[in-house]
C-alpha cells in the first residue's frame, strides 16, 4: 500500500496490467434489468449484425458501391459490426454468468477491442460529415484531391491508426482493460485507480472533441445551404420558391445530415457525460446506468440505417443480395453519392 504524503491517505497500489488476475467480486444484477438487457442486447446483435454485414457486403460485391464516399461508411460498418457481431453476444453471455465468456485471458483484449472498434466508429462519424461538408461547400477537383480512392484509404487508415494510439494507455498503466464487475462485462476493470481518468481524459474528451467538429462541420453546411438560398432569390427575384435556387438533392442531404446528427447525440451524449462523472463518482443506480448503456449501445446498431439505407445505390445492392444476384442491375438515372 502506497501513502500519499500531502494528505496521508493510502493509495492503493499500481501495477497496470498485471499477469495477476484478480477477480473482483461480482455485483449482483436485479433480474429483471438482466433479463431485459439480455433481451434487448439479443435484438441489437441480430439487427446490427444483418445491417452492418449487409453494408460491407454490398460494398465488397458490386462495382457500383465503391465509391470514394462509401469507404467511410464500410469503415464504420467495420468498427460497428465487431461490436454487434462480437462484444454484444459475449456480453450477454457474461452478464449472465457473472465472468468472462471466453475466458479471463480474453477479456483484456475483448475490453481493448470494444474501445478500438468505439473510436473507429467515432472518428469514421468526422470523416463521414467532413466528406460531405467538401462534396457539398468546395468544387469537384476539390473534392478528388481530398477524397480521390487512394486518399480515402488514407483516411480510413488514419481513423484506425488514431484509434489504436487512444486504446494504447489502457496497456501502459493509465487505466486496465479487463474484467469489470460492476457492469459484469470486458470493458475496464474496477479496482484500478487509473480507470477513471483513462475514461474521462481520453474517452469522453475524445468524443466531445469529434461531438464538437461534427457539429460545427453540419452547422457549416446548413449556413452555407442557407445563404445559396438567398444569394440566388436574390439574382432571382421573379421566382417565388427559394428552395429551387439550390439542388433539391443538397436540401435533402442536409436535413438528412440533421436527423442523423440529432440521433447521434441522443444516444451517445447522455452516458458519455454521465459515466464520465460517475467513474470518478458513483451516483448512478444500476437501472439508470443498464439504460444509458443500452440507448448508447443502439448507436452501433443504427449507423447502416441511417448512413447505407438512406442511399439509393446501397438499397438497389441490398435487393440484390437478397435475390441472391451477382451483378448490380443497371438502373439508368441512378447517381451514387
Amino acid at each position: 500500500m502506497v501513502t500519499n504524503s500531502a494528505n496521508g491517505k493510502s493509495l492503493p497500489p499500481h501495477t497496470g496490467n498485471s499477469s495477476v488476475a484478480v477477480r473482483s467480486p461480482v455485483h449482483e444484477v436485479p433480474l429483471q434489468v438482466m433479463v431485459i438487457s439480455s433481451i434487448v442486447l439479443g435484438i441489437y446483435s441480430i439487427v446490427g449484425t444483418l445491417g452492418n454485414g449487409l453494408v460491407i457486403l454490398a460494398f465488397c460485391m458490386y462495382r457500383q458501391v465503391r465509391t470514394s464516399a462509401h469507404t467511410f461508411i464500410v469503415s464504420i460498418s467495420v468498427s460497428d459490426l465487431l461490436i454487434t457481431g462480437l462484444q454484444y453476444p459475449t456480453g450477454i453471455a457474461s452478464m449472465i454468468i457473472g465472468a468472462p465468456s471466453l475466458g479471463e485471458a480474453m477479456c483484456p483484449i475483448l475490453g481493448a477491442a470494444l474501445f478500438f472498434s468505439i473510436y473507429v466508429s467515432l472518428f469514421s462519424v468526422l470523416l463521414i460529415a467532413f466528406n460531405r461538408y467538401t462534396h457539398i461547400t468546395t468544387s469537384p477537383n476539390t473534392y478528388q484531391k481530398l477524397f480521390g480512392p487512394s486518399k480515402s484509404l488514407l483516411w480510413v487508415l488514419l481513423a484506425w491508426v488514431i484509434s489504436g494510439l487512444l486504446v494504447a494507455p489502457g496497456f501502459l498503466g493509465y487505466g486496465e482493460f479487463g474484467w469489470g464487475a460492476k457492469h459484469r462485462k470486458c470493458g475496464m476493470t474496477d479496482d484500478n485507480p487509473y480507470n477513471a481518468y483513462y475514461e474521462s481524459n481520453i474517452y469522453a474528451v475524445s468524443y466531445l472533441i469529434v461531438f464538437c467538429l461534427v457539429a460545427g462541420i453540419y452547422l457549416r453546411i446548413y449556413f452555407f445551404v442557407k445563404n445559396s438560398v438567398m444569394v440566388m432569390a436574390e439574382a432571382n427575384l421573379n421566382l417565388a420558391n427559394p428552395e429551387q435556387y439550390v439542388s433539391s438533392r443538397v436540401v435533402k442531404q442536409t436535413k438528412h445530415m440533421f436527423i442523423i446528427f440529432s440521433v447521434f447525440t441522443v444516444t451517445s451524449a447522455p452516458f458519455v457525460l454521465l459515466h464520465s462523472i460517475d467513474s470518478h463518482r458513483a451516483f448512478l443506480p444500476s437501472e439508470v446506468s443498464f439504460l444509458l448503456i443500452g440507448v448508447y449501445c443502439l448507436t452501433h446498431v443504427l449507423n447502416p440505417f441511417m448512413y447505407a439505407w438512406k442511399i439509393p445505390v446501397f438499397r438497389r445492392a441490398f435487393k440484390a443480395i437478397i435475390r441472391c444476384k451477382r451483378q448490380l442491375p443497371f438502373q439508368p438515372g441512378a447517381g451514387v453519392n
